[in-house]
């Protein structure tokens, strides 16, 4: 069983982008988002997001 929050990852999108499984979700600058902590390393590389919080 996976804990919830276990790994989460809190980001800032800095460049609007698309949700790459859900092409129909959009997020826009600004926007707070919380993904596992491979997808959200996956958009801040990509220069779409920056950590919300210093990774610690």
């Amino acid at each position: 069983m996976v804990k919830e929050n276990e790994s989460k990852v809190k980001i800032v999108v800095l460049i609007p982008f698309r949700d790459k499984f859900d092409k129909g979700t959009r997020y826009d600058v600004g926007t707070e988002l919380e993904f596992d902590a491979e997808r959200a390393e996956d958009v801040v590389t990509r220069e779409l997001a920056e950590y919300a919080e210093p990774l610690g």
